[in-house]
C-alpha cells in the first residue's frame, strides 16, 4: 500500500489565497493518477483565520476514492467531524491508532500542554508502526518554523529511542526536511517569500518503507536571492553571470516564469549603484517581484577608490585559490569574500 502525506496547507476563508486550495487539489489529482487512495494531513490544514470549510469539502468530494485523514495542528485545533462534513474525511481530535495495510499509524493531534512522547505512553505499540504528529523534532533537525518562536509539542530523541517508530511524519516546519526516519513534507504551497522553490508532498510505501518526494503543481513559486557586487570595470558582467546562474538553479520552464514571485537584494560595493539597479530590473524582467517590491540595493555601498578596488580584486583572487572546505560548519565562500571587503573598505567610512 502507498499513502500520501502533506501538512501546513493553511487554507483560508473563501476567496483568500486560492493558490493554497489549488495546491491541495493538485495533490489529490496526482495521487489519484498514481492509484494512491489515502492522504494524511499532519496538521495546519487550515489557517487560524479560516471559518469556512466548503472549499476543502468540495475538493474531497471530487475525489471520493481517496480517504483523507487529518490531525489538527496549532492553527486549526478546533476542527472536528462535526464541523467538517465529508464521507471520505476523517479528523482525529485525540491520539488514535489507525490500521492501514496491517501497519499501525499513530495519529497525534497538536496539544499545547504536552510533548508527543506523553501521548504514546501505554499504547502497546507493535514492532512496526508509524507516528504522525505536528510539532518540533528536537533530535537533530535544526530547521525551525520562522513564523512561530519557541517550541511546539516537541518530539525528543529519547522518545524515538524509547518507542522506536519505523517512520515519523510531522507537520509544523514549512520547509521539507527528510531525515533518516523523521520527515517533514513542508507546506505544499509557499505561504510567503520565505518558503522558496518548488513545493512537495510525500508518498510512503508501507511495504518497503520508502519515502518519495513528489512535486506539487502550484500557482505561485517564491524565490529570494542575494547577490554580492564587487567594484571594477567588469562588475555588471559579473553580476549578469551571477543572476543567470541563479535563475538556472530554479529549474523553471518558460511557461512557469509567470508563477515566480521574487525578492532580490544586492550587497557589497559598486562604482555605479544606478547601473546595478538597472541591471537587476533587466535581468528579472520576465518575473514578478514579491508584492511589487523593487530590487533592494540599500546595503550596496559606493567605492570609487581605485587602489582599494585593486586590493579587493587581488584579495578575491587569493580567496579563489585557497584550498578550503567552504560551507557546513565553515562559512560559505561568499561570506568570506564579503567580510574581506568590509575590512578593505570600512576604514574610510564608506
Amino acid at each position: 500500500m502507498k499513502l500520501a502525506v502533506t501538512a501546513d496547507v493553511h487554507l483560508c476563508r473563501d476567496g483568500a489565497h486560492p493558490e493554497r486550495l489549488e495546491a491541495l487539489q493538485s495533490i489529490l489529482g496526482t495521487i489519484e493518477s498514481k492509484a494512491v487512495d489515502t492522504l494524511v494531513v499532519a496538521g495546519d490544514l487550515f489557517d487560524e483565520s479560516c471559518s469556512s470549510y466548503s472549499g476543502f469539502e468540495q475538493a474531497c468530494r471530487q475525489h471520493p476514492g481517496i480517504s483523507v485523514h487529518v490531525i489538527p495542528g496549532n492553527h486549526d485545533p478546533d476542527i472536528s467531524d462535526r464541523i467538517i462534513v465529508g464521507d471520505n474525511i476523517h479528523i482525529y481530535q485525540e491520539t488514535t491508532v489507525v490500521c492501514m495495510d496491517d501497519l499501525s499509524m499513530v495519529l497525534v493531534p497538536y496539544s499545547g500542554t504536552a510533548g508527543m512522547g506523553e501521548h504514546l505512553e501505554g499504547l502497546g505499540l507493535a514492532d512496526r508502526w508509524v507516528l504522525v504528529g505536528h510539532g518540533d523534532y528536537l533530535g537533530g533537525i535544526k530547521e525551525r518554523n520562522p513564523y512561530e518562536k519557541g517550541t511546539y509539542m516537541p518530539l525528543y530523541r529519547r522518545d524515538i529511542e524509547r518507542y522506536q517508530p519505523w517512520k515519523v511524519f510531522l507537520g509544523h516546519i514549512h520547509q521539507p526536511v527528510l531525515n533518516t526516519n523523521v520527515h517533514y513534507p513542508g507546506s505544499p504551497c509557499g505561504i510567503d517569500i520565505n518558503e522558496t522553490g518548488r513545493r512537495q508532498f510525500l508518498i510512503f510505501d508501507t511495504a518497503t518503507g520508502r519515502v518519495q518526494p513528489e512535486m506539487v503543481d502550484t500557482a505561485v513559486l517564491f524565490f529570494r536571492e542575494r547577490f554580492l557586487v564587487i567594484p571594477d570595470d567588469n562588475e555588471l558582467e559579473r553580476l549578469r553571470n551571477q543572476v543567470s546562474a541563479r535563475i538556472a538553479t530554479w529549474g523553471l520552464d518558460p511557461g512557469e516564469r509567470g508563477k515566480a514571485r521574487i525578492r532580490v537584494r544586492a550587497v557589497g560595493y559598486s562604482s555605479d549603484r544606478e547601473a546595478v539597479m538597472h541591471c537587476l530590473r533587466e535581468m528579472f524582467s520576465d518575473y514578478g517581484f514579491y508584492e511589487g517590491e523593487e530590487p533592494d540595493i540599500s546595503s550596496l555601498r559606493v567605492s570609487r577608490d581605485s587602489r582599494r578596488n585593486a586590493i579587493a580584486r587581488r584579495t578575491i583572487e587569493f580567496i579563489d585559490e585557497l584550498d578550503w572546505d567552504y560551507g557546513g560548519v565553515q562559512p560559505e565562500k561568499e561570506q568570506v569574500i564579503e567580510e574581506a571587503l568590509k575590512v578593505i573598505y570600512e576604514e574610510d567610512g564608506h
